[in-house]
């Protein structure tokens, strides 16, 4: 009985470590390092009042994923115009207040994925949305999701998949996961709108106010066609050449002024008319230039 109690004490020796291992390896994840981001491509975790309150780094400013603790993950949110270190607000739709989901927004830098609870919105499939939207008119309506860099409302899908989107629309493998994004450049437009190509192979149908830059062969050698668009203008667009100005760049042409690194037409705010439809003679400072900007 003494050797059969040695054999089994030496084997259970060995196996109980095992289990303690697995335990240790499992939770590196966030507790292995307490200054880097989460493991690249997960989600980041709800932390309880006690785990926020041990990280030094919690809810500050941050620049990229490496300023934020582990688990925490560097969120760019336009709602308040900071970017901060921050975990989940939610796993489930069921963690969200009425009227709200839970949904998928991307780090600083793509991944890791936090998650938040948004409004389910107005915005319909194809437009322009918020990630992190403050009212319902940014977020994407019900069973859609937000994703892209310029940000699309679109319905889910996975590549490769036949009939995974409408007509129109194409999956597409963007950030925070893949959506249905449209596409214009083969079925073409109505009377009075034209396709215009936005990144990651969006085009949409707008109407055009300014030039349309993207049709012409090429804008001037020191010039860039810029496409402009505002979510409480859907189906709209302001195009034109733009240059850049400011210093150590040449003077901008006459009937233009510098304003925001970008030569942008004067205007004469008692002259009605004189920026043209779809724009307005605006002024964003007393001491700034009167400029035309787009009327949205």
């Amino acid at each position: 009985m003494t050797s059969k109690h040695a054999v089994l004490g030496t084997v259970l020796a060995v196996l109980l470590p095992v289990p303690l291992v697995l335990l240790l390896l499992g939770s590196r994840g966030w507790m292995g390092s307490r200054h880097g981001s989460a493991e690249s491509g997960a989600i980041v975790p709800v932390l309880n009042h006690e785990e926020r309150r041990s990280l030094a780094t919690y809810h500050r400013d941050c620049r990229r994923g490496s300023d934020c603790e582990a688990p925490l993950a560097c969120i760019a949110d336009q709602r308040v115009w900071v970017s901060y270190c921050t975990d989940s607000e939610c796993l489930s739709d069921v963690q969200c207040p009425e009227g709200q989901v839970c949904r998928n927004v991307a780090s600083t830098e793509g991944r890791p994925l936090v998650r938040y609870c948004i409004p389910v919105g107005l915005r319909h499939e194809g437009e322009r949305c918020e990630a992190l939207p403050s009212t319902r008119d940014e977020a994407c309506a019900e069973g859609l999701l937000c994703g892209g860099r310029q940000g699309w409302c679109g319905r889910p899908c996975r590549r490769g998949e036949a009939d995974a989107c409408p007509e129109g629309f194409s999956c597409a493998d963007v950030t925070p996961e893949p959506i249905c994004l449209p596409s214009c450049e083969t079925r073409g437009c109505a009377e009075g709108q034209q396709c215009i190509r936005f990144d990651e192979g969006v085009s949409t149908c707008a109407r055009v106010y300014g030039r349309q830059c993207q049709q012409e062969a090429t804008c001037p050698e020191d010039s860039q066609c810029k496409v402009l668009d505002s979510q409480s203008r859907p189906g709209s667009v302001w195009m034109d050449c733009m240059r850049k100005c400011g210093e150590g760049r040449p003077a901008c042409p006459s009937g233009s002024v510098c304003y925001m690194w970008r030569c942008q037409p004067s205007c004469d705010p008692h002259v009605p008319g004189t920026c043209g439809e779809g724009f307005r003679c605006e002024q964003l400072k007393p001491e700034k230039p009167w400029v035309c900007r787009p009327d949205w």
